[in-house]
């Protein structure tokens, strides 16, 4: 089948796509709806060396891989717990923390994820300003030419709703809907292969088949009416053909010579 073909089925049977595509959009945004919104707070680190050194450089940011396991340590956990007096494990704690380091550009970034907004916003904020501190006692034992120094760029604000995002749950429904119900839509056509018009005799017959004439279909009352007239041996022989469509096909032979009646062909409405 061609692309018009593919696209006259989609037509005909679009109320099939648009009757999947809403009910998988009702159900994106329903599922958005019943989800406990999670909200993210971030804050950035800055990791830099004491002296411009290409060789401490280096150093630090293959250390910035293990600052960050510090950061995300059960110690520095319980002293977060501590410190703002939540009510959770250490282990509790970091599986909402998530740090990452940025080598290219000597940062630190922690990420919080929490139902709270506050919440979220306070953990990122405590969890940096207790690794600073370490680095600040930490660099108490070392020279001055190889500390680092570890700075909060900014306080984190207020944690933003990181999921459900319904927007995007209710864009991918309604795609998903459309493409399944097109997908729907030709299983349908290709299963059903009943002749329905003049068209359909080219397609499943053969395109050598030439149509002669088209008999209506006839009402219940017209076959009522023809029913009570026997005398009349043809309208009472289509009278009895009910809810369809008589169609007069000819089969042109490739002689062009001698033309043939081939059948009469009974199209389902």
């Amino acid at each position: 089948m061609d692309i018009k073909t593919y696209w006259r089925i989609l037509l005909r049977r679009g109320w099939i796509i648009l009757l999947v595509a809403a009910v998988t959009t009702i159900s994106a945004l329903a599922f958005s709806k019943a989800q406990e919104p999670v909200y993210r707070a971030t804050v950035l680190l800055s990791v830099q060396p004491a002296r411009l050194d290409w060789g401490l450089q280096q150093t630090l940011k293959n250390m910035m891989r293990n600052y960050s396991r510090q950061i995300k340590s059960r110690q520095n956990a319980q002293q977060v717990i501590d410190q703002l007096q939540l009510d959770m494990s250490p282990d509790s704690l970091k599986a909402k923390l998530n740090v990452s380091p940025i080598e290219s550009d000597l940062l630190i970034q922690v990420d919080v994820k929490d139902h709270d907004p506050i919440v979220a916003r306070d953990i990122a904020r405590v969890t940096a300003e207790v690794f600073v501190a370490q680095m600040k006692a930490f660099n108490l034992d070392q020279d001055k030419r190889d500390r680092v120094y570890v700075t909060k760029l900014e306080d984190p604000e207020e944690g933003s709703l990181f999921s459900p995002k319904t927007n995007i749950n209710i864009l991918a429904g309604a795609l998903l809907g459309a493409l399944l119900g097109a997908i729907i839509a030709l299983i349908l056509e290709y299963a059903d292969d009943t002749i329905k018009t003049a068209g359909d005799v080219g397609r499943y017959v053969g395109e050598d088949i030439s149509i002669l004439g088209v008999i209506p279909t006839m009402s219940g009352s017209s076959v009522a009416a023809q029913a009570d007239r026997p005398e009349k041996s043809g309208r009472s022989f289509l009278g009895s053909v009910s809810s369809s469509t008589l169609l007069i096909a000819a089969v042109a032979f490739l002689g062009g010579v001698t033309l043939a009646i081939a059948g009469m062909t009974l199209l389902a409405l």
